[in-house]
Order: structure tokens, then sequence, then C-alpha cells
């Protein structure tokens, strides 16, 4: 029985990682956030504008291997899916029943951070911290549990690896400490910690030695990114942002894990049983998981409470993944003979349903970032460059994420994307080859633009003039219903 237990998890396993992987092929492009991973892995760069280094080298390298096509995001982010699961198991394990551990995983089908919101953003650093997550606090406890060199230096590394991911790791850290601090204060007696400590320092030494040669320009990305909707609330809002914000994050949390939770009611409906005390009573078990599951949460959402600043709720999505091993674990279900035949349809019933639902949103959608026709813009475009410029070759566009990485990745001619540095230096292009070989900017509105061009006009003849160009673009639905999507571009033809 148990192994056809396990037979159905990897089952399980293998359909999500198919079936989200086929349904993403109906994007007529891969995400942005995919495009600008494949961009940072080719700068072959220790670090980037946004983020640390590892996505894109990742991204990169499955771009190139599937022949620069786009089921490369599709087919890697669902192998950091899976990779999660396959740890958030492991480590399950060793709180819960077997069963039930397979169940901790299967119920995140219902979590909609692991289904739509991968189908929109295929890959990108929260989806590779699906794997890097469960990962590191999986090798923490069996490196506590069992104290042995060898998984202190398997927990150095994965922490290495996860903080070049996202910074984000730190909360988890903290978590760590803290339950260190309250329940295994021996270990800093040990070398075990202090070895995986100097093994994570060296993973993440390039790094740093880059963020201080750049003057740590990629952390302007999340301050800019906090403060972008402030602006937009209303006044009573803003002057209560230290606690609507922190608010707006924890309820963006519980609200993800809703339809979970109604699955693991409806099994406890089906057991008529449920329970508020562990089964396997343990201090330290209990401890760990309550540090490691809600300090992060806690800690990530009070930064909107310290600094008044948003905190979007997509920052917390990993931070859900031990779910189900909370609830099996703190409010005990006794299963009957039937109840993980029961929980199985429930979970494929849920993800019938996501994919259901994601089929009817694209079959509905007329979303710029998933039906980008490039089929129509790029040749039109191109055309108005090479008019402008005597047919010169095209190096450069530049402006805003959400128009540019879509125009450069399907263009035959391939221009290289001025990344936005937050008013840095921007170390990967060589700005008088930009002036000389000229650019295509792109943005949402024509003052946008002006900003953008400034640079290039105040080292034009005075004579020269850049005026922008507008574009309507038209996108349709599966069921024929329109709408226009509209944009402006300059043309700044080469200097020579």
């Amino acid at each position: 029985m148990d192994m056809l237990k396990r037979r159905v998890f990897y089952i399980f396993l293998f359909l999500h990682a198919l079936l989200w992987t086929l349904i993403s092929t109906l994007r007529n492009v891969m995400s942005i956030d995919s495009m600008e991973a494949v961009t940072w892995g080719q700068l072959l760069s220790f670090g980037t504008n946004k983020h640390p280094p590892l996505s894109g080298w990742l991204m990169s390298g499955f771009y190139n291997l599937f022949g620069q096509h786009d089921i490369a995001a599709y087919i890697l982010g669902q192998l950091c899916i899976i990779t999660g699961f396959i740890f958030i198991y492991k480590l399950a394990k060793n709180f819960i029943s077997e069963e039930k551990a397979f169940c901790s995983v299967m119920i995140l089908e219902a979590c909609l951070y692991y289904t739509f919101d991968v189908f929109i953003d295929n890959f990108n650093c929260n989806i590779l911290f699906m794997a890097l997550w469960p990962m590191v606090i999986y090798y923490f406890y069996k490196s506590v549990r069992e104290n042995k060199i060898f998984d202190w230096i398997l927990f150095g590394v994965t922490s290495g690896f996860a903080f070049l991911g996202k910074y984000q790791i730190v909360f988890l850290f903290f978590g760590m400490l803290l339950y260190l601090i309250f329940a295994q204060r021996e270990q800093f007696r040990q070398k075990g910690m202090y070895l995986a400590i100097l093994v994570g320092s060296l993973v993440i030494a390039p790094h740093v030695i880059w963020l201080f040669k750049t003057d740590f320009f990629s952390f302007a990305y999340m301050i800019e990114r906090t403060q972008a909707e402030t602006n937009n609330l209303p006044i009573i809002l803003v002057k209560m942002s230290h606690i609507f914000y922190p608010i707006k994050f924890f309820l963006g949390l519980f609200s993800s894990v809703l339809a979970c939770i109604g699955l693991y009611l409806l099994t406890a409906w089906q057991a008529k049983n449920i329970s508020f005390k562990p089964e396997n009573i343990s201090k330290n078990d209990k401890l760990f998981l309550l540090f490691i599951f809600f300090t992060p949460i806690i800690a990530q959402g009070m930064m909107g409470f310290f600094t008044g600043n948003r905190v979007p709720a997509i920052w917390g999505s990993i931070m859900v993944c031990l779910t189900g091993v909370m609830l099996f674990y703190f409010i005990p279900i006794k299963f009957k003979e039937n109840s993980f035949k029961f929980f199985t349809i429930l979970s494929y019933t849920a993800m019938g349903v996501s994919l259901l639902v994601v089929l009817i949103f694209w079959l509905l959608q007329t979303k710029f970032f998933i039906s980008y026709p490039y089929q129509t813009i790029i040749p039109e475009i191109n055309k108005e460059w090479s008019t402008a410029t005597n047919g010169a070759p095209l190096k450069y566009v530049g402006g805003d994420i959400g128009y540019v990485f879509q125009f450069a990745y399907y263009n035959e001619q391939k221009p290289t994307v001025i990344l936005d540095t937050f008013g840095h230096t921007n170390p990967w292009i060589d700005h008088k080859d930009v002036l000389n070989s000229g650019a295509i900017i792109i943005k949402e509105n024509s003052k946008g633009i002006d900003d953008r061009v400034k640079g290039f006009v105040e080292l034009m003849p005075e004579n020269y003039k850049v005026s922008p160009k507008f574009y309507s673009a038209e996108i349709c639905n599966k069921i024929g219903k329109c709408k226009n999507k509209d944009f402006y571009y300059v043309i700044v033809p080469p200097l020579k």
C-alpha cells in the first residue's frame, strides 16, 4: 500500500510538471521576467540591476540548451516547482507520516502561487526560490538533528546559492537563528555551523565583491519597487501606510492559501475528526516549524511597518510552502482507510480546476505581456528604423521593460537591451558605442520618452531633434474581442 501511495505521488509530480508546461506553451511570448533573466545570464556578471545572478545564469543556460526556444522557461519553472515539492516531502516525513507528507505537497496544488502565477511568470527569482527555500530548510533541519559535517557543508552550499538567488533568504536565516538561540544553543559550540557559514560565504563572495564595486545599485530596485505605488493611495492610507501595507501583505498571503485550507477541511470532514494537539509531541520540532514558518513572514511584513513602504504579497509567495506541513502537524487529522484516496481526488480536482481557470483566462485575455503581436510590431518598427538610419543595424533598444524585452527577443536583429540601472553607471553597456550606433527607445507615454532620450539629445548636433512616434497595437482574444495597446517610441539614429 505504501508503494502504491508513492506511485500516486510520483504520478502527481509528473502530471503537474507536464500539464503546467503544456498549458504555458499557449502563450504567444514567454514572460518578461524570463526574458529579463536571459539577459542577465548573457551578461556573464556576478550581479544584475535587480537581483543576484543565479536566476539569470540558470535561465540563460536553459534558453541556450533548448535552442533559444520559449519552452526553456516553462520547463525550468516546473523543474523548480517539482524540486521544491520533493524537498517539502523529505522535510515533512520528519514530522508527520509518509502519506500525510505526500498530502502536504499535493495540497499546494490549490495555492495560486504554484499554479496561476507560474503560468504568468514562467520563471523568475520567486519561482527559483520555490526550489531553494525548502531545500535550505531541509538541510538545516538535517544538520541540526544529526550534526554531520557533510550535512552542514550541504547547508552552507545551498544557503549560498539561495543568497545568489534572492536576498530575501535573509528572513529565513533570521528564523533559523532564533531557533538556534531558543532551542539549539549547543550548536554555537559545534564546528559544523561555522563550517557552513564559511562555505556559504565562499559561495557568495564574488557577488559581494561585485556589490561593493557597483555601489550596491541592485538594492536601488528594491527601494524603487516598494515606493512605487505610495503616491497613488488615498491620503488616509498614505498616513496609515505603516499599518496598511503589513496588513495587506499578511492578508495577501492568507488569501493565497485559503483554497489549501478548504481542501484540508474537506478531508477533516470526510475523516470526521480533527485535533488541535500534534500527534508526535516534540518541543524542538514544534519550535522548529514555528520559527521557520512564521518568522520570515512576520519579518517580511514588518518591513512595511518600519518603513511605511509597500510589501507586495508575491514577495512572500515562497514562505507558504510549508502550509500543508503546518496543518497536518499542528491540527492533525486521523486518517481513515480511504482518507488518502479522498485527498488525492481533491488534489487532482484542484489541479483540473486550476488548469481550467487558466485556460479560460487564456481564451479571454488580451494581455500585452502574454499575446504581444510581435509578428506585426517588430517588422513595422524595424522598417522605420531602417528608413531613418539608411539601413544601419539595430544594436540597442531601451525603455520600459514591458515593451522592450519582447521587441528585442523576437527581433531577428537581436538588439541589446539597455537595462535600467536606476541612476547608476551601467557596467554592461559601452555608452559611446550606444551613442555612435543609435537606439530605439520604447515607453508607455511620450513624457517618459523625453527623460530617456535626454542624454542622447544633449550630445547631438544643435539642430538635431527627436520626436516620439505613436503606435497602437491591436490584441484580440480567442473569441474575437479586441483592444488596443498604445505606446510611443523614438528612433535615435547613429551619431556617425
